[in-house]
């Protein structure tokens, strides 16, 4: 049997990921993993992260009802919060939690719509709530075949985890995105009011097991942790990479650029925005983004092939110069003329191959192309 559940918290606070925890501690039967699931970043209705949770546990009788007397008691009181953001202008939603119980694991394709676009509510199972029964059901529709996973830990009262017990974990081989290079600031705790401690990445179980007993045994006092095999770095968002030639290029209010008329570069992509402002006409380029409102949104971008127009050296080193329109050209120093007035020259890239923004902008399905190249 499969059981999801999402859309518990609001910007105030709360944490899907605690309830789940507290929800699995009160099973009364067994478990696999638990999963925690990204999706669409851009559904009208996301959570902070957009996540999802789901597990598959053991048949049990009576397990339905079960579930539901503790969804009236525990999880149904957690509707309706809301909070408005001051850093974000969309519109924000209340919570509104959704359970749901399948027999059997859903069609993965329910994934895939709601990791690339808006998903709606589908029938089925055994269903509780509103809204989040459609991250619910989506968490347990994910095939899990391309996965990394996190250690989440939840704090007490204040939020400390200690730098030393951060910068040894960083230096794991398996994990990432657990500090940001250029600001040495970590990333894996959240800033706001919600109660998680931390969340440490890790391309392996066995890596966030041993990075999570690391860091609780730094912090300060915690309610509880778990290991979650998630869909992050995945790519999953997105359908492929593609590759362009630059035709037109227009830098709009604010420093976003547009390529092409539908490939958009942010300002906040850091490197990804200078590569952007490098390019010109005629530039051949690799890119990998989320379709949104008929623009490809650049999570990575590479340049392939990039070259100007120059005029020739003469072989006695100097660069020759134009004698006019239609004339040729001709070295200022021995006097040589030639008819071929320009040369392609390779331009240099401020950043050679794949290029995406930094660390701490970074979405949580995006994987790194540097260390894992996956196109």
């Amino acid at each position: 049997m499969w059981l999801g559940l999402d859309d518990t918290d609001s910007l105030s606070g709360g944490c899907t990921t605690l309830v789940f925890h507290q929800l699995l501690d009160s099973l009364p039967c067994g478990h696999g993993e638990p999963r925690l699931v990204r999706l669409w970043p851009f559904a009208s209705r996301r959570t902070r992260g957009n996540a999802a949770l789901a597990v598959e546990i053991e048949n049990y009788e009576g397990i339905a009802e079960w579930l539901d007397e503790y969804w009236n008691k525990y999880i149904l009181p957690l509707k309706g919060n809301i909070s408005l953001s001051e850093h974000d202008s969309r519109e924000q939603f209340p919570s509104d939690p959704g359970m749901v119980l399948f027999d059997t694991q859903p069609d993965p394709e329910l994934y895939w719509k709601a990791v690339r676009g808006e998903a709606t509510f589908i029938d089925g199972g055994i269903q509780w709530g509103g809204h989040g029964r459609i991250g619910a059901t989506a968490a347990c529709a994910w095939p899990g075949n391309n996965s990394t996973w996190e250690g989440i830990a939840w704090r007490k009262g204040e939020r400390l985890v200690d730098e030393g017990a951060l910068k040894i974990v960083d230096g794991f081989e398996g994990t990432f995105l657990c500090r940001d290079p250029r600001t040495e600031r970590g990333l894996i705790s959240p800033r706001g009011p919600c109660p998680v401690m931390f969340g440490v990445r890790a391309t392996t179980k066995s890596v966030a097991k041993k990075s999570t007993q690391i860091l609780l045994e730094g912090s300060s006092p915690t309610t509880g942790s778990r290991i979650f095999q998630t869909n992050q770095a995945s790519w999953d968002h997105v359908s492929g990479c593609s590759k362009h030639t630059v035709l037109r290029k227009e830098m709009m209010k604010g420093g976003h650029i547009i390529i092409n008329d539908f490939l958009l570069s942010f300002r906040e992509g850091g490197p990804v925005n200078l590569i952007s402002q490098f390019l010109t006409e005629g530039d051949e380029i690799a890119v990998v983004g989320m379709e949104y409102e008929r623009m490809l949104h650049i999570e990575a971008i590479k340049v392939l092939h990039s070259t100007a127009k120059s005029r020739p050296i003469c072989d006695c080193g100097t660069r020759m110069k134009s004698m006019g329109q239609n004339q040729g050209i001709r070295c200022p120093e021995c006097k040589n003329i030639s008819s071929d007035e320009w040369i392609e020259v390779e331009r240099i890239p401020p950043f050679e191959g794949w290029v995406q923004p930094d660390y701490d902008s970074r979405r949580h399905l995006a994987g790194d192309l540097s260390t894992n190249p996956k196109w």
